[in-house]
């Protein structure tokens, strides 16, 4: 195992093979009992767990290619079937269960064994219990099965698969170590809210190294919750230099109603500018973009700046439809009006013709 935590686990959860994290875990933790940990991605080595059915709507929906993703009436039932694969170099025995998750600055987050919460009590496996020979792999039935009774809004939680070692001789402490694909449940009729988010400022720094940064704070304005990713592509510097694109550091996950901050670290030999910054912001098939013009200081945080969002393309698909029926509006208005003239010039007495 790769570490070890007191009467508690230490979990990873993946955008597809999924396994124990890396040491720096154990140092964050401080080998102390721990309420939650970060779900963060990790090599395909050790316990692997992905996702294997995919609803054919939303195939091309990178985060349902990953996660669990779906909403369902007061009521509903789905089953989902996850691979569980064993990297590990020997035989091992995983438990398969459901466990209660929650999103916390900015991060998706898997509670610690036994916790649980109404979606993980709705969740169950078919096979709780699996011995794996080494390169060995299995599918698991997952079932969500929600009551009748159930109050609308969005819950999450996590499928995971554990693998735990023999306790240490003369201690309480348990190796563990865990692996797991993220649930995100919307419940209540009908569609519910879109998945909406707005840039609301970009801000210059230079970090603590004085590599250029470029943070933006984004809001979540829709119904389900978000993980954000995206680039920022640097155009209109000095002497006409443009650079990028700069990836975000990382995926940052915002619940709805709640905003939050999102970085991007540049390239250290970047002169402070002005600079048109272009940011391209996603989360599964949603999209924003934003522009801005950025300087950045010599040292600490810069200016905040407000930008110009673009038009979301729902509105410029609005807006192109409103002007064709514009167009047929008046082209049919014009065929009635030389056709009424004709028929009227038509009827007509031939002395008034002259």
């Amino acid at each position: 195992m790769r570490y070890f935590l007191v009467a508690t686990l230490c979990a990873v959860l993946t955008l597809g093979w999924s396994t124990p994290a890396s040491a720096q875990d154990v140092a964050r933790e401080g080998g102390s009992t721990a309420s939650s940990v970060a779900l963060e991605d990790a090599a395909g080595t050790g316990i692997g767990i992905r996702l294997v059915d995919i609803p054919t709507a939303t195939q091309t929906d990178p985060r349902a290619r990953s996660y669990i993703v779906d909403r369902l009436a007061p009521g509903a039932e789905i089953q989902r079937r996850v691979e569980v694969q064993n990297n590990t170099g020997a035989a091992q025995s995983v438990q398969m269960y459901s466990g209660s998750a929650q999103i916390t600055d900015g991060a998706f987050v898997g509670d610690s064994a036994p916790s649980s919460n109404a979606l993980s009590t709705w969740t169950t496996v078919d096979t709780p219990q699996i011995t794996l020979p080494a390169g060995g792999r299995a599918n698991v039935l997952v079932t969500i099965s929600v009551p009748s009774d159930a109050a609308e809004g969005e819950a999450y939680a996590a499928v995971w698969a554990e693998v735990k070692g023999a306790p240490t001789d003369g201690s309480s402490v348990v190796s563990a170590s865990r692996a797991g694909v993220r649930i995100y449940l919307s419940v209540g009729p009908g569609n519910g809210a879109a998945a909406d988010f707005t840039v609301d400022s970009l801000t210059s720094a230079r970090d603590a190294d004085g590599n250029p940064t470029v943070s933006t704070r984004v809001t979540n304005t829709g119904g389900r919750a978000l993980d954000v990713t995206g680039t920022l592509n640097l155009t209109d510097g000095p002497a006409g230099l443009a650079a990028g694109p700069f990836t975000v550091d990382q995926t940052v996950t915002i619940a709805p109603g709640e905003s939050q901050d999102i970085l991007m670290t540049l390239d250290s030999s970047l002169p402070d500018g002005p600079w048109t910054a272009s940011l391209t912001l996603t989360s599964g098939l949603l999209e924003r973009t934003a522009t801005a013009t950025l300087t950045f200081p010599d040292a600490g945080a810069g200016e905040t700046v407000a930008p110009d969002s673009g038009f979301p393309i729902v509105w410029i698909i609005v807006i192109t439809v409103i002007a064709v029926l514009l167009v047929l509006a008046l082209a049919a208005g014009a065929v009635w009006f030389l056709r009424r003239r004709r028929i009227l010039r038509g009827t007509r007495a031939p002395e008034l013709r002259k």
